[in-house]
């Protein structure tokens, strides 16, 4: 396991960089390479008219007396330095304990190079005090935070199931920027007490409403790696975010993949920091986000705000983007980005108690073909599978608007690397649910491995999907089969009430008051006549990110 932030793959320069200001312009600074980028997460406070308005829009929402009260937010990572002057006010105890030495407390161990450090910094971004002259704010200044210390040490299965767990009726959010090694050929998933943890809070978390886990999505992009294969962040339980630079682009290190819903772009001993950088950073500011939305609307469930943030995270500031596609339900998509850049304002405001209407029940609908043989394949060859469904209507489990979308699929290959593996939905959009791995030599193939997709949000499921596995790589002695799979519909048997009328993007820069003035849409609004996360902050790894 291991943290996501980058900084480890930073190269020390000197640079100058602007103080940290303790209440209206806190920055997210990131060091990539030589330069430092510098994104601002809750106003935009940057003065070069080449640069685009990247704003997280946090401010208003303060403006309107919402600062996370009453909303509790733990940080599963390496320990909490709770004592610091910056953290201690909105410290809660209820929402800390050490499962690394099975203590209540998650002060962090100390050692020479402050390697424990992570942690505290993703809880200074959500709940740092405000207007003490200290470091800077969090995003949700008001909020309660706890630490779980379960990283600093051997991170058994049964250690993060009882941190995923962990007073699932106290605490309300649980943000991680940690997950498998970001190297490129890993694929590694929740274990069976872990995945019990997130289901146990879906259910019965937050009285019931569901637990709110946020994952940083990784910061494998170097290694040619992408979150298709972590299993925490393509878990349809968790907000998987992601993170852009201040050009507005997917920074190297950032992960592709089909699961990711969102993007966004304090320190040991009492101290400051500048360099908290990756997804590890972007994850806890979203925790902080959604922090502000429970504390305008408290009833909102785990489903709820998932269908908030995708209808409301903005595709226009990413827009210089490739890969952006219109899914046959209207809504703007990625695979670096999710549904785009999250806006604290306009996420508050649609949770507000007196309009939104909650969605419907969740539905399941699992399609297969119980007379399905084995396939095989080998390089340069293609698997196509269709898979002509009715989306169970007529039944009680009838899916005609989509959430996630799950294949399930166990696959033998000599290379799993060289796999490449897409889906397109009868509305026509298409989704890569595996890209090639160059780093991943591994023979082991995957086992009733669950890839997850959100890019078909809002669509109508009835009609043929269409599997498609291929291996373009050249490598002739490649060969494998494909043994099983089967197609998971989830989703309402009504459309919600806030999907209703289609979506409308409205021009970022109108709404902003950017100085850059209005810019059209038309062209970015197109729809690729080929078929091609929910947006994300940043990652720290089982490995940090």
């Amino acid at each position: 396991i291991h943290h996501r932030d980058d900084s480890h793959l930073r190269v020390a320069v000197s640079c100058l960089v602007e103080v940290l200001r303790d209440h209206l312009h806190t920055f997210l600074l990131e060091l990539q390479m030589c330069n430092f980028v510098i994104l601002s997460f809750q106003q935009d406070t940057r003065t070069s008219s080449s640069l685009p308005k990247l704003d997280l829009h946090v401010i208003p929402v303060w403006q309107k007396g919402i600062t996370g009260k009453g909303v509790v937010i733990t940080v599963l990572d390496d320990g909490l330095e709770w004592n610091h002057t910056d953290i201690y006010s909105n410290y809660d105890a209820a929402a800390s304990y050490d499962f690394n030495d099975n203590d209540p407390d998650p002060f962090p161990r100390y050692d020479s190079t402050n390697e424990n450090k992570h942690g505290t910094r993703c809880a200074g971004e959500i709940a740092m005090q405000a207007d003490n002259n200290k470091c800077g704010v969090g995003v949700a200044y008001n909020s309660k935070v706890g630490g779980i210390r379960m990283l600093d040490g051997i991170v058994t299965d049964a250690i993060e199931a009882s941190s995923i767990g962990f007073n699932p009726n106290h605490v309300d959010i649980y943000s991680a920027s940690w997950g498998p090694n970001d190297d490129g050929k890993t694929v590694e998933g929740p274990g069976r007490l872990a995945q019990k943890a997130f289901e146990y809070g879906i259910q019965k978390g937050r009285g019931g409403k569901g637990s709110i886990f946020v994952w940083a999505s990784g910061n494998g992009g170097r290694q040619g790696d992408n979150c298709d294969c972590d299993g925490y962040t393509d878990s349809i339980y968790t907000i998987s975010i992601s993170s852009a630079s201040q050009q507005g682009l997917s920074p190297w290190y950032a992960e592709k993949c089909s699961s990711t819903l969102a993007t966004t772009s304090a320190d040991l001993h009492n101290e400051c920091t500048q360099t908290h950088t990756g997804t590890s950073a972007s994850a806890p500011l979203a925790a902080g986000i959604f922090a502000l939305a429970l504390e305008q609307n408290p009833d909102l469930t785990w489903r709820d705000l998932q269908h908030i943030v995708v209808w409301t995270s903005e595709f226009d500031p990413l827009a210089n983007n490739p890969g952006w596609k219109r899914n046959g339900a209207g809504l703007m998509v990625n695979s670096r980005f999710g549904f785009g850049l999250l806006n604290a304002k306009a996420l508050v405001d649609l949770a507000d108690p007196a309009t939104w209407k909650h969605v419907p029940e969740k539905k399941q609908c699992i399609v297969r073909d119980d007379s399905f043989q084995p396939r095989e394949l080998k390089a340069a060859g293609e698997i196509t599978i269709e898979i002509p469904t009715k989306a169970c209507v007529g039944q009680e489990n009838a899916v005609r608007s989509l959430e996630h979308v799950q294949v399930e699929a166990s696959i033998e290959y000599t290379r799993r690397g060289d796999l490449h593996i897409t889906l397109t939905s009868p509305a026509g959009t298409s989704t890569v649910l595996l890209a090639e791995r160059e780093r991943d030599t591994s023979s082991n193939g995957f086992r009733n491995w669950d890839f997850m997709s959100v890019h078909t949000w809002g669509e109508d499921p009835a009609g043929t999907w269409t599997l498609k596995i291929t291996d373009t790589s050249g490598r002739m002695e490649n060969e494998g089969r494909i043994l099983s799979w089967k197609l998971i519909l989830h989703g309402t048997s009504e459309k919600p009430e806030h999907m209703k009328k289609p979506r409308v993007y409205t021009p970022y820069n109108a709404v902003q008051n950017d100085r850059r003035g209005v810019e059209h849409m038309d062209d970015m609004m197109e729809v690729s006549t080929k078929k091609h996360i929910l947006f994300t902050f940043g990652y720290g790894g089982k490995e940090w990110m």
